[in-house]
């Protein structure tokens, strides 16, 4: 009976660790991209402003800088460019108390949810400032190399790249446009925001 019991223990705790692995796994993947629906009636332009103003705050001191304890944390937010009509928000960050400082991009449009419906939400998405200045000033220079190529025929010829769970598509749309997918997201990044928010960025941590 005991040389039954044991394989059968044995099986069960090997069972019982990897459910365990699974659900925490699960966890920390929905923590890190939990995505905020909004009301059938939300007006984007005061989402927007709410976002880069109030919502990137929480996100920072909830994700970002973490348990205050009994300590007094300053950190610094400016929104760098927004588009009320729904695509990207950026927003720069720093906390030396706690040694982080970058750009968080606010995604905003539509995204399904778990029933399948399809309705407006945001989410961020949290890059340090070296990952930060670095992808801006590739896809600079993927826009300049690739020019001419994306110029001959308009909304047909595009490029395409990625960086790490993000990926861009860059094309020709009545000027330059960046299309963004992440998440479930897919946004225009439209170039007047684009630039301003690299310009911003080096600026700001100059």
């Amino acid at each position: 009976m005991k040389k039954i019991l044991i394989p059968c223990f044995i099986i069960l705790s090997i069972y019982g660790n990897a459910q365990n692995r699974t659900a925490t796994a699960a966890g920390t993947a929905a923590a890190a991209t939990a995505i905020t629906f909004l009301a059938a009636n939300a007006v984007k332009k005061e989402v927007a402003k709410e976002i880069s103003h109030f919502r990137s705050k929480e996100y920072i001191i909830n994700n970002i800088i973490g348990n205050a304890d009994n300590r007094e944390i300053k950190f610094e937010t400016e929104s760098l460019a927004s588009d009320d009509s729904g695509g990207l928000i950026s927003v720069a960050f720093n906390c030396t108390d706690v040694n982080e400082r970058g750009l968080l991009l606010a995604f905003f449009g539509d995204n399904r949810n778990s029933d399948g419906n399809i309705g407006s939400a945001y989410a961020f998405r949290y890059l340090p400032l070296n990952e930060a200045q670095s992808i801006l000033q590739r896809l600079e220079q993927v826009r300049d190399n690739n020019s001419k190529y994306v110029s001959e025929s308009s909304n047909v010829n595009n490029v395409y790249i990625q960086h790490k769970d993000i990926k861009f598509v860059l094309y020709r749309d009545s000027g330059n446009q960046i299309r963004v997918f992440w998440n479930g997201f897919e946004v225009i990044w439209e170039q007047t925001a684009f630039d301003r928010t690299k310009r911003r960025l080096n600026k700001w941590f100059k």
